[in-house]
């Protein structure tokens, strides 16, 4: 499940126009590059996963992690293709961004950690750039390509991996936002926004570690915007491996050799809907 922020982005001079253009179409040709090979080894019976190294040709223009994230895009779309045929279906391999003589698909991706965008009065998306780009437009070592972003987000959190692609028609380039989203964000809002007596059902989803949620109104919240259940909520259990028997004499205790005299701890955890775990000592207590 994935959430996405669509917004334009505007050039700030002619100058960087043209540099984001020339990103955009170094992008374009490594795609066509790597399907070619992969399309030909695909019909030629041979393994469409061993390509050449492509990273020498373009990163100079692109850089390394778009090329990384170029590719990868790419391999996804193989891989949709191969999981179509096994379920019976007859889809097309994937095909080309266009072509050198009637003009390319301009598109790239880049990597969640490889741009920045500041959102305010003022807001701006930055990039990486190829070296070879960088110096050819001016830009120093360390900076990146600057665009100015006009629209809003819909959408916050985690940022994902950004799509840029360019709109010959309407002169306008477009950005999408991936920001990945688990079930449990959803399960969280809905806990956050539900009236008390909803919190009383069951949720019954497949999601690893989903418990039963409190009905208790003293919940108090984890620094990370988590719930953090009272130590009789029903969402407490106990620890996996001490789940086995509890030897009459004490409570919450599994050690069969201590006595009524011993001062003895066992170790509990108890883990929120959102995957917000909170662990804790008890101190045993002889069963009366």
């Amino acid at each position: 499940m994935k959430r996405v922020n669509t917004f334009d982005v505007v050039p700030q001079t002619e100058n960087d126009k043209e540099c984001l253009l020339r990103l955009l179409d170094a992008s374009a040709s490594l795609w066509n590059e790597l399907t070619y090979e992969r399309r030909q080894n695909y019909f030629g019976d041979s393994d469409v996963w061993d390509t050449s190294e492509y990273r020498g040709r373009y990163n100079g223009v692109v850089g390394s992690a778009t090329i990384q994230q170029v590719t990868r895009k790419n391999s996804e779309a193989w891989r949709s293709f191969f999981a179509l045929k096994e379920k019976g279906k007859d889809p097309n391999p994937p095909s080309y961004w266009g072509n050198e003589e009637d003009g390319r698909e301009l598109r790239t991706y880049i990597r969640n950690n490889q741009y920045t965008i500041q959102w305010g009065k003022r807001s701006r998306l930055e990039i990486p750039v190829g070296q070879e780009l960088k110096d050819e437009y001016g830009l120093g070592y360390y900076e990146r390509l600057r665009l100015e972003v006009r629209g809003n987000p819909k959408w916050d959190g985690k940022q994902g991996r950004l799509e840029l692609e360019y709109d010959e028609m309407s002169d306008t380039f477009r950005v999408s936002n991936q920001s990945p989203s688990m079930i449990l964000d959803w399960i969280h809002h809905w806990l956050r926004t539900k009236p008390p007596s909803t919190l009383a059902q069951t949720i019954s989803l497949p999601v690893p570690r989903l418990l039963v949620p409190s009905t208790s109104t003293t919940d108090r919240s984890c620094s990370n915007g988590s719930v953090r259940r009272p130590t009789k909520s029903p969402a407490y259990s106990r620890n996996s491996e001490r789940d086995a028997t509890v030897p009459s004499g004490f409570d919450g205790c599994t050690d069969s050799e201590r006595n009524a005299v011993t001062t003895h701890r066992t170790r509990w955890y108890a883990t929120s809907l959102n995957g917000c775990t909170t662990r804790e000592w008890r101190r045993c207590t002889w069963a009366t």
